[in-house]
């Protein structure tokens, strides 16, 4: 693909800039760092850690220079994404990048079948289901589906559902959106989004009108896509990789790989390499065994005795816990408290586990055959047994929880390095977040080597349009709370009168959502500005975002309240004014349990960072994305508390950060006269001889 420059830019003369041809905007300070390493780390390979302020341009900075690698190089750019909010951006500078093309740029999000599948969207069996459960489905009714072609048998899209209506899975053979995708101009469909980008609502919308599977159309795409974006899982889950990159038509080492949000990757590595088994899982497989006929194990107890004892196994370990919410277990707790009960050894055991395996796969693939959905407890909780002893320490440690309705065990694993190998095989990765630093700490993590190299690139936005303050009156310290039993009463006052000191648009965050409903149960409700708009953990993200939406165009002032590391404050962006001002209650240091001191030890004893790593990094990490949502821009301007004395610990981190004094003459001077103003409104600190430099506007 030839590159057509439309023009040049143009950079200060201070700072000689050599700009890839592709990228579409003024160069703008801090941009240059990102670009000229990229653009090296192209010819190189290897992997960069880029920790870059939110709102700093690093996405397009990132992906000009990778794209204009990747044609020279005939690469595939991969560009792995947490959120849908994440992946409207990458495709959106995607097409601004496009018009410096003398042809256009092809650019495809995939997303999971579950989210994209029309067919299977208003089947009542289908709730909860697997992804592995929903891929042998639509493995079925793919394979239908070509048998009707090739028989010259049309199929028709299903009649519409009444709202609030199901169908019957087993009503369901072949699927007409798979056919129409057979049946398309491929290089037709490709043309079309390459002139035109969609994001993947516009894609999905495309697909619902032409009667078009997005999933498989994507996939398709993908294999004439120069720029994919994906979610963490398609490239880290080892049985979808090799799809993965197949579908994009290269091989691991002709992948420029990008992973946004970085700062979210080792714990969601950990994640997956973690096994749990809750207790209802066993309740459940057990039923399942009564439903289909108990039988007999080689040498051995019944089938369904077998899973009474695990279950009960499982019991007494949760029994010990007392009021604890998790434990460590001992070596081997759960073998000798089954053998003990049943007899045998462990060999016997393995074998029984496997025989358990082998009754539930048959089970799952009769449902397949009868066009049900291939689901078996059986099947599912004797895999999690049989591995269990497999997972030892140092890379495992082995919990039992408590949670509100059932007990659960869990291996869950210390280390993300295994996981993360896959990223060495890329010819290069670019690792970006604006909460990434400690950079030697995600870097030693993912066991990425000495090699890789660290960027970190300073906030370039004015300093006096934000203001960092912190209330040395009250802390969400676990040992004050506990001791006195007024502190949640005076952190509501004084969030009450910091919220009528801000005659802007503000977003409160709390550390947990008890936490803050025991605030606004403190008196903090009936204080609340309007619009008050409360995140609830149960509600679905459609509902939220509608929310969120809503108290966005609303005129004038209003809160926001929600959680650190929650959905708005970290998968939500709020430009211009709407939103002004962020409050974070408290440090969200991590909650002490029994998994993150076994971390912390797995820390201490690789690196010797045990604390700094496992403790302040997370807390550092979950203040910066919740007061990143309020600067997203040069010209955005904006406030930011915390709401507890141990705020100095994080200074490094937050320019100019002080005690807050006259707090409502600071939002008088810092947002001027635009906004009506509470009467008689002065929160200060008790704290004589603190600085002024809040007050100075």
């Amino acid at each position: 693909m030839r590159v057509r420059v439309v023009g040049e830019t143009t950079a200060s003369a201070e700072v000689p800039i050599v700009t890839p041809h592709l990228f579409p905007y003024r160069v703008r300070a801090g941009q240059e760092r990102i670009l000229e390493s990229v653009r090296e780390l192209g010819h190189t390979g290897g992997a960069l850690l880029i920790d870059a302020a939110t709102g700093s341009g690093k996405t397009v900075a990132t992906l000009a220079p990778l794209l204009e690698h990747a044609e020279a190089a005939d690469h595939k750019v991969l560009y792995l994404v947490r959120t849908h909010a994440q992946e409207n951006q990458v495709l959106t500078e995607a097409k601004a990048i496009s018009h410096r093309l003398d042809k256009p740029l092809l650019a495809i999000g995939l997303q999971g079948r579950q989210r994209r599948c029309f067919l299977l969207e208003n089947v009542v069996d289908m709730k909860g289901a697997t992804a592995e459960e929903h891929g042998k489905l639509c493995a079925d009714r793919k394979r239908a589906t070509e048998s009707s072609l090739s028989g010259g048998v049309p199929l028709e899209p299903p009649t519409e559902i009444p709202e609030g209506q199901t169908v019957e899975l087993n009503d369901l053979d072949g699927c007409p959106y798979y056919a129409r995708v057979l049946q398309s101009d491929m290089d037709a469909l490709t043309e079309r989004f390459a002139a035109k980008p969609a994001s993947p609502r516009e894609f999905e919308a495309y697909c619902r009108g032409e009667n078009l599977c997005p999933y498989e159309l994507s996939k398709k795409l993908a294999a004439k896509a120069r720029l994919v974006t994906a979610p963490y899982a398609f490239f880290f889950h080892p049985h979808i990789r090799p799809s993965l990159l197949n579908w994009m038509g290269v091989t691991a080492d002709r992948v420029d790989l990008v992973i946004d949000e970085a700062h979210n990757l080792p714990d969601h590595l950990r994640d997956l390499a973690s096994v749990s088994l809750a207790r209802e899982s066993i309740r459940r497989a057990r039923t399942e065994l009564i439903d289909h006929g108990d039988f007999q194990l080689p040498d051995g107890p019944g089938a369904v005795r077998l899973m009474e004892v695990f279950g009960q196994a499982l019991d007494e370990l949760a029994g010990k816990l007392g009021n604890e919410e998790e434990a460590i277990l001992p070596p081997n707790a759960l073998e000798d408290l089954s053998l003990a009960a049943i007899g045998g050894t462990s060999h016997r055991l393995d074998t029984w586990l496997g025989a358990l395996v082998a009754w539930g796969e048959a089970l799952r693939e009769e449902r397949r055959k009868n066009r049900m959905l291939p689901r078996s407890w059986v099947h599912t909780v004797a895999l999690a047994l049989l591995s269990w002893p497999q997972l030892e320490e140092p890379s495992y440690v082995k919990v039992i929880t408590q949670r509100p309705r059932a007990a659960a065990l869990e291996a869950y694993a210390l280390s993300a390095e295994a996981s993360a190998q896959p990223i060495l095989t890329c010819h290069l990765s670019v690792h970006l977040s604006g909460t990434l630093a400690p950079l030697e700490e995600y870097r030693d993590a993912l066991g990425l080597g000495d090699g890789a190299k660290l960027l970190s690139v300073p906030s370039t936005f004015p300093p006096e349009h934000r203001r960092f303050l912190y209330d040395p009156e009250v802390t969400t310290r676990y040992e004050d709370l506990k001791n006195d039993p007024t502190a949640i009463s005076r952190i509501a006052d004084r969030l009450a009168d910091v919220l009528r000191a801000l005659p802007v648009k503000t977003a409160v965050f709390f550390p947990s959502f008890d936490m803050m409903e025991r605030v606004l149960e403190a008196g903090l409700k009936s204080e609340l500005p309007a619009p008050a708009v409360i995140e609830n953990r149960w509600l679905s993200m459609s509902d939220l975002w509608r929310s969120v939406e809503g108290f966005k165009k609303e005129p004038g002032g209003g809160v926001l309240l929600g959680v650190t590391g929650g959905r708005i404050a970290e998968g939500v962006d709020f430009p211009d004014e709407e939103l002004e001002a962020v409050v974070v209650v408290g440090i969200p240091y991590p909650k002490p349990t029994a998994k993150r001191e076994a971390l912390r030890r797995f820390y201490d004893a690789t690196n010797g960072h045990g604390w700094e790593y496992c403790v302040e990094a997370p807390a550092q990490r979950a203040i910066l994305q919740a007061f990143g949502r309020m600067i997203r821009s040069e010209n955005d301007r904006g406030i930011g508390i915390l709401l507890d004395r141990r705020a100095p610990t994080f200074a490094a981190r937050l320019p100019g950060l002080v005690p807050i004094e006259d707090l409502t003459e600071t939002a008088r001077r810092f947002y001027g006269r635009r906004t009506p103003w509470a009467k008689g409104v002065r929160l200060r600190t008790s704290t004589p001889g603190t600085s002024g430099g809040a007050a100075q506007g």
